[in-house]
């Protein structure tokens, strides 16, 4: 992961696009992550906080979009509301495929509602987007992770594959956009650290708490001790990889663009969509 000296005040010039996606799930495997159970859970993990948080995302966001004065930053404001839409309904598309295989998840989804609808009534505006801030920071570097090492995503399902990269490649293309419109506003970078330790430990508490209780919940699955010593090796190499990514929030002069993806987005652009255009154009040309 490449990082350069982008001021924090500055923009990124990639643009922002909303694209609605449709996936079948139909056939895809239980464990999609290379037959491996805990991998598996714990991406199936990540996609069950999403519809629920991508929702607060665009909620703290809105809270204090009227006093965005910068019209670029409006219409990425506007863009980034689209994309975590269409990642919202997509996760539940997901979520309810896990589901139909057995797992109970909706004990889970009702949790994350309440924990969000909790935060909200108890945190202020400046608080939920530097809490939004931190989640994205986290959700960027992940999904910059998966988009830059194919040995590590050419292991999922190419059904889910075709989800997974999608959303990377928008987590990656909105990275800056919730982050901007907290310097614009408020700009208090004690508060954004402190939430940003907060919410390292929640994060990664809950995700490791679902993640285990999918696991501990399938019989099958839980036995399979070769396979989670793998997962764990490959999760020693992501986190040691992801850690300086990490750290670099802490910076009083941190942008999210100094974390350069300019050449990994448009290469994924062209992997995801270029097919799909070229379909597009070809069909116009018929009719």
């Amino acid at each position: 992961m490449t990082s350069s000296n982008v001021p924090a005040n500055t923009r990124g010039t990639s643009s922002i696009q909303v694209r609605r996606q449709s996936f079948d799930f139909a056939a895809t495997p239980k464990y999609y992550f290379d037959n491996n159970p805990l991998l598996s859970y714990l991406l199936t993990a990540l996609s069950l906080t999403f519809p629920h948080g991508e929702r607060f995302f665009v909620h703290s966001v809105r809270n204090v979009r009227d006093q965005i004065k910068n019209d670029t930053l409006q219409k990425d404001v506007s863009a980034f509301i689209g994309q975590e839409a269409m990642h919202s309904h997509a996760h539940e598309d997901f979520n309810r495929f896990v589901e139909g295989l057995g797992l109970n998840i909706q004990p889970i989804l009702d949790s994350e509602y309440e924990k969000i609808e909790y935060a909200k009534s108890k945190l202020n505006h400046k608080q939920q987007l530097a809490v939004t801030c931190a989640l994205e920071h986290f959700t960027a570097i992940i999904a910059q992770y998966l988009l830059e090492h194919p040995d590590f995503h050419r292991q999922l399902n190419p059904r889910v594959a075709k989800l997974w990269m999608w959303h990377a490649l928008e987590e990656t293309e909105h990275k800056a956009v919730a982050f901007d419109v907290y310097q614009e506003i408020f700009a208090d970078q004690a508060t954004r650290k402190r939430i940003m330790r907060i919410i390292t430990t929640t994060f990664l508490s809950r995700i490791s708490y679902l993640t285990f209780k999918l696991l501990l919940n399938d019989p099958v699955g839980r036995k399979q001790w070769r396979q989670h010593i793998t997962a764990f090796k490959q999760l020693k190499d992501v986190f040691t990889t992801l850690v300086p990514a990490y750290l670099d929030y802490y910076q009083d002069n941190f942008h999210p663009n100094q974390h350069d993806s300019t050449q990994i987005t448009a290469h994924w652009r062209k992997q995801l969509f270029d097919q799909e255009i070229s379909k597009e154009v070809a069909s116009a040309a018929i009719h």
